[in-house]
């Protein structure tokens, strides 16, 4: 249904495979245009870079398939204009009808981008299956981490419906797409535990080619785990305070 609504839209679609090439494009245009001149970059080589690139847009991709459509608007439509209030009438969990029940699957473009992209990145590289599970699993985590931040902006609208911060969360996702190594260490600690983007692609990346470390990878599960549990806390307490759209 949500992909017959997208292509009824032919120039929306057009507009959106051609921003998803050219967004793409740019960042490995740049990647290449340095990897002219260096061999690596903050410890980084191009191969790892490419990988980092490609894993960022495939979780990027996956959050505006089955986040966004659903986290995006929730103070206006959940809050404000009472959809909420529908979720909270049906047996399921409010949480997850609230945070996952609908899809834009044009939003998959970016998602096939970053595994051609990804694809590149290890060809003629040979990362190890140990590496390759730890991805995989690290890639899982990023993806829970995602949805815990988007649950928990959006759960600030029980406490200030007008509140908006889309625009700084869009515009710290974007540093998700470089190293946390190119970043001075007070923004690296930031980046990895306070506002974990560390965990979207740049720990999955370097477990795929560097090999696994085991710190690393319990680490990350647990800051999945952290992030959920506390998404869902932040959730009960905000619907204590929802008493309805028309109050």
């Amino acid at each position: 249904m949500a992909l017959r609504r997208s292509v009824a839209f032919r120039v929306n679609l057009v507009f959106d495979v051609l921003l998803a090439f050219t967004g793409l494009g740019t960042a490995v245009a740049a990647v290449l245009i340095v990897f002219t001149r260096a061999d690596s970059l903050a410890g980084w080589s191009k191969a790892e870079f490419l990988v980092l690139i490609g894993t960022y847009q495939l979780i990027t991709g996956l959050r505006g398939t089955f986040i966004d459509p659903n986290l995006s608007w929730f103070p206006e439509t959940g809050i404000r204009n009472g959809k909420l209030d529908g979720y909270l009438l049906q047996p399921a969990s409010s949480l997850f009808l609230a945070s996952l029940s609908l899809s834009s699957p044009l939003a998959l473009i970016q998602f096939v981008l970053g595994l051609g992209v990804l694809g590149w990145g290890i060809a003629g590289q040979s990362p190890s299956v140990a590496g390759v599970l730890s991805w995989l699993v690290l890639v899982v985590a990023g993806l829970v981490v995602t949805w815990a931040l988007s649950v928990l902006l959006a759960c600030l609208a029980f406490w200030a419906p007008k509140l908006q911060l889309d625009v700084f969360f869009h515009s710290a996702w974007q540093l998700g797409r470089y190293p946390t190594d190119v970043f001075a260490r007070p923004i690296r600690v930031i980046l990895t535990y306070v506002f974990p983007m560390a965990l979207i692609a740049s720990v999955p990346s370097a477990a795929l080619l560097r090999g696994p470390r085991m710190g690393v990878l319990v680490g990350g599960v647990l800051a999945a785990g952290g992030a959920a549990a506390l998404a869902a806390l932040a959730w009960r307490r905000g619907l204590r305070r929802y008493t309805g759209a028309t109050s």
